[in-house]
């Protein structure tokens, strides 16, 4: 059903066991790392230590292991652990803690997020498919959550730190919540769009369209936004009141726009839909908007926040490798 989907399935969860904070961890690499896993029965106990492994005869030591991982990691993961560090240093002076369930309750969100990730690249429609090409390489979704939650618990408690400590410093005014509130509840217009370097290229396009040229395979074809291209030019719903929503307030359903110039390039615009605003009135769902504009201004500032960390502590490295 996917071409080489056990290769590029133990490849991706390789590659997910060395994401965000988890660089020291197994692998699953489909059937070699199983393969390798089951001499372990069959060879004699090694009680050194510092021996990790004997390869027919031939001994590999911590030091050997500790090497590799500092030449191949560690400049990241000594980052890692100093962001970490700094936050948990911040956590200490405010006073901020937390527990047991929220760690949890966030080490989901997490883990769903990375399988959802997962299912998302290799166009795996449901988690019954994960399921079978997880079987093919020895696995299953559980052992995956498994692992994964071993792996980013760490991670989990670092970010809600992060979180709580950043929300201490966030006022949320009426304007970005009557904002929050126009972009989640308004009007939404849905269209697709073709995005071209040069003004030229986007004319040209313009005049194929008004002859009946495909719009969505133009922008297959022709887009320079990838992320829309691959869908035929399908964006995300937007408002009208938004920067792009105002040049195209007044189009209806099934006309283009003019050539439009923004920062990424010139666009044309095609109107797919119109949907009327929600009947839930600013009152109802004024909590649930100061969360959304709480966690928007949190990805916003968590960047220089960290960077401010930094650059006001006192940091000496000494990563070495033989």
């Amino acid at each position: 059903m996917f071409t080489l989907m056990k290769i590029r399935v133990a490849v991706t969860l390789f590659s997910l066991m060395l994401s965000a904070d988890t660089f020291f961890t197994q692998t699953i690499f489909g059937e070699v790392t199983n393969a390798v896993k089951s001499t372990k029965s069959e060879s004699p106990v090694i009680t050194d230590k510092n021996i990790v492994a004997i390869v027919n005869g031939q001994k590999i030591t911590r030091q050997d292991l500790y090497s590799l991982l500092i030449d191949t990691y560690g400049e990241d993961a000594l980052d890692v652990l100093i962001r970490r560090t700094l936050i948990y240093q911040m956590a200490e002076k405010e006073g901020v803690g937390v527990s047991n369930s929220e760690v949890e309750q966030k080490l989901k969100i997490l883990v769903n997020s990375e399988v959802e990730g997962l299912m998302r690249t290799y166009r795996i429609k449901d988690r019954a498919d994960l399921e079978k090409e997880l079987v093919k390489i020895g696995s299953s979704i559980t052992q995956l959550e498994e692992k994964l939650s071993r792996k980013m618990r760490k991670q989990a408690e670092v970010e809600l730190i992060a979180e709580k400590l950043m929300t201490k410093t966030i006022a949320v005014t009426d304007e970005e919540l009557q904002r929050a509130y126009d972009e989640e509840y308004g009007e939404k217009i849905e269209a697709s769009q073709i995005v071209f370097r040069t003004r030229r290229e986007a004319e040209d396009a313009l005049k194929k369209l008004k002859s009946g040229a495909d719009f969505a395979t133009l922008a297959r074809n022709e887009s320079v936004d990838r992320a829309s291209a691959v869908r035929g030019g399908k964006m995300q719903p937007f408002s009208p009141k938004d920067s792009l929503g105002a040049d195209v307030a007044r189009l209806k359903v099934g006309e283009l726009s003019d050539i439009i110039k923004t920062d990424y390039g010139y666009h044309i615009i095609k109107i797919l839909d119109r949907k009327p605003a929600s009947n839930k009135s600013f009152k109802a769902v004024k909590g649930e908007l100061e969360k959304i504009v709480r966690n928007q201004q949190y990805k916003e500032r968590i960047g220089p926040w960290l960077i401010s960390l930094i650059e006001n502590a006192s940091i000496t490295k000494n990563l070495v490798s033989d």
